[in-house]
């Protein structure tokens, strides 16, 4: 897809979405403001060729954006799965169908057929209700949500989630799901994302790299994001190398500012150029 591919989408976003396009090798990157309207930008990817119809959803977040669609959004979401148009999506998103605090918008892509499964990294609010692994749409199909409240730094040690390799024989390996989301193969001689899968939706949310303390909210010192990403675990990946494995997986990368849950739109784009450094090396700017 080429850059400025998104031009249609763009138009119909509101004023404070503010979304800007990148390519890097030909895969489309796009910022924006809340995570919700993801969901116009992923049936327009879909609608391109960009990402299949569902698609895996691979995510980085403080919160899981997982709670059940709001009653009130269920009818427009049955009509949209059965015609789906980008305008109704827009519209869902735009008028109080979906929670204006971007809590409900991943089950929401389930229930329009946009989403298959998803694995979600760094979910920090342990205390919300529980969120079950399995979630069941209203058309029957079943999709897998995984939390495994980790960042890839310390899974990827030795005796980590995606690092230990003993759990493959395990029976009761409960990251088995996970892993088969991620395509994510573990043996005692490498670590690999396996070859040849479909294309997958990475999308982050730039609050997974901010800490909140007392009613204050901070961007990751730089000290944080160096051991985050450059330390070295398990058969030499680091976090810089899982998130740049994992973008040339995707069809689609897109980062959701979230000033609000950042600390503001300053510390957003603190966050937003520490991310590009240190997570994908400089490779892109915006």
């Amino acid at each position: 897809m080429e850059t400025q591919g998104f031009a249609e989408v763009f138009s119909l976003l509101p004023e404070r979405e503010n979304p800007k396009e990148a390519s890097v090798d030909g895969v489309p990157y796009i910022l924006h403001e809340d995570h919700r309207w993801l969901l116009p930008i992923a049936h327009y990817a879909q609608q391109r060729g960009a990402l299949p119809k569902p698609c895996t959803v691979i995510m980085f977040d403080r919160h899981h954006d997982a709670l059940d669609p709001l009653k009130r959004s269920m009818d427009d979401l049955r009509r949209l799965r059965s015609a789906p148009t980008l305008e109704g999506v827009v519209s869902l998103c735009a008028e109080e169908r979906l929670s204006k605090i971007d809590d409900d918008w991943l089950k929401a892509g389930m229930e329009l057929g946009l989403f298959v499964d998803a694995v979600i990294f760094g979910v920090a609010d342990r205390l919300s209700p529980d969120i079950s692994t399995v979630y069941t749409d209203h058309n029957g199909d079943r999709h897998r949500i995984e939390m495994p409240y980790t960042l890839p730094r310390s899974a990827l040690e030795y005796t980590g989630w995606l690092g230990d390799a003993f759990r493959k024989a395990d029976l009761r390996n409960e990251v088995q799901a996970a892993w088969e989301i991620l395509g994510w193969d573990v043996s005692l001689k490498s670590l690999r994302f396996v070859p040849g899968l479909p294309k997958v939706l990475l999308t982050i949310d730039l609050d997974c790299f901010a800490i909140e303390w007392s009613d204050y909210i901070f961007p990751w010192p730089n000290k944080v994001f160096e051991r985050e990403f450059l330390q070295i675990g398990t058969h030499d990946w680091t976090g810089q190398r899982f998130f740049q494995e994992l973008a040339k997986k995707a069809g689609l990368v897109t980062f959701a500012r979230e000033s609000g849950c950042c600390g503001g739109p300053e510390d957003s784009a603190s966050i937003l150029e520490n991310l590009i450094h240190y997570g994908f090396g400089g490779g892109f700017s915006f």
